[in-house]
């Protein structure tokens, strides 16, 4: 995906950091959840799922079953089991096999899928395409034009279906594709449909982003809040378009109102304290403070030690040894070195 939009600015680093931050916590609180759960409740190992999916004296469902739970525990012994799995002869096992191959790089992926762009089942097809149309643009040439009938294949059948999941999907789909203005197509029936689809009109927005129009997305934000004036996840997609376009006290204003709304949403409480720090601190300080109250995420409190240190707080000290059951060793030294050499300095935007 083009980055370019990232360029304007710090500030828009610091919230993309804030987003991925947001990501990797959840991605590491599910592992260690994962984790958990397997030694309390002595779920199969990746090798014995391997051996269930694989064995074909077992009923379908179990083996289906078995594939699914494999895409959770990526390893060789998987990745073997779900390799022979797109060879089988039940399509239901090659449809189940397909899902269980999204862990892996896209390299690897196109290699075991490409052959069952041709499957005798569309069940199978259309898997393929939905599986592989994320990675569009890592394909080269010759791997889109490939792809191109299965993907148009599966969009004439979502076209037949034409319910809501099916125009979300199309939508999607050619975001993915980079055919922003068909996409537009399929979310703004949505919009005809319902005012109220927040989804639909943040989907258009985003196509207008990609295709660096942020005064667009911003125009269409604001008609989907006058349907929907109470819509937090508008306002904070508002609010990074208003970054964007370097408007950041219109920026803050917007991502208040969005942790606001939300009340418990950790990360907007952490993005609004990012986007307040050079207008006002306190309220800065206390929007982080609160993003990690709620979401008890030792890089929330990070923050609010980082935003304190800088700002010559007298409770800096205080705040860093509260990270002492939280973080790494070197991380808490970092933070105490620049409390005893005076680092306050605050940061320009």
């Amino acid at each position: 995906m083009n980055r370019n939009y990232l360029n304007v600015g710090p500030i828009v680093l610091l919230l993309t950091m804030a987003l991925s931050f947001s990501v990797n916590a959840r991605l590491s609180a599910g592992g260690e959840i994962a984790d958990t759960s397997h030694n309390q409740t002595s779920h199969p190992s990746a090798e014995q799922l391997s051996y269930i999916a694989q064995d074909r004296n077992n009923p379908i469902a179990t083996r289906i079953d078995a594939l699914q739970q494999l895409a959770q525990h990526p390893s060789q012994s998987a990745l073997i089991a779900v390799a022979r799995g797109l060879k089988d002869p039940s399509y239901e096992i090659r449809e189940a096999s397909v899902s269980a191959t999204e862990p892996y790089q896209f390299a690897h992926r196109w290699r075991l899928l490409a052959p069952l762009m041709n499957d005798l089942v569309v069940d199978v097809r259309m898997a393929v395409a939905r599986n592989l149309v994320v990675e569009y643009s890592e394909m080269n040439t010759l791997q889109k034009q490939q792809f191109e009938s299965v993907f148009d294949e599966w969009i004439a059948r979502l076209e037949q279906a034409s319910d809501e999941e099916s125009l979300i999907s199309m939508a999607l789909a050619y975001v993915h594709v980079e055919r922003y203005s068909q996409a537009r197509q399929f979310y703004f029936q949505l919009t005809d449909q319902s005012q109220h689809n927040v989804e639909a009109w943040i989907g258009i927005a985003e196509t207008y982003r990609l295709e660096h129009n942020d005064f667009q997305a911003l125009n269409v934000l604001q008609d989907a809040l006058q349907a929907n004036p109470q819509q937090p996840q508008l306002y904070y997609s508002k609010a990074l378009t208003l970054v964007r376009l370097d408007r950041k006290p219109q920026a803050a204003k917007a991502m208040e109102k969005a942790a606001t709304l939300a009340k418990t949403n950790a990360h907007y409480w952490y993005v609004n304290g990012i986007l307040h720090e050079v207008f006002n601190p306190i309220a800065a300080q206390q929007s982080l403070q609160k993003a990690y109250d709620i979401s008890r995420n030792p890089q929330h409190l990070y923050a609010v030690c980082d935003l304190k240190i800088r700002h010559a707080d007298a409770g800096a000290k205080q705040c860093v040894l509260e990270l002492k059951s939280l973080a790494p060793d070197d991380v808490r030294n970092a933070l105490m070195r620049r409390i005893d050499h005076g680092d306050n300095d605050v940061v320009a935007y």
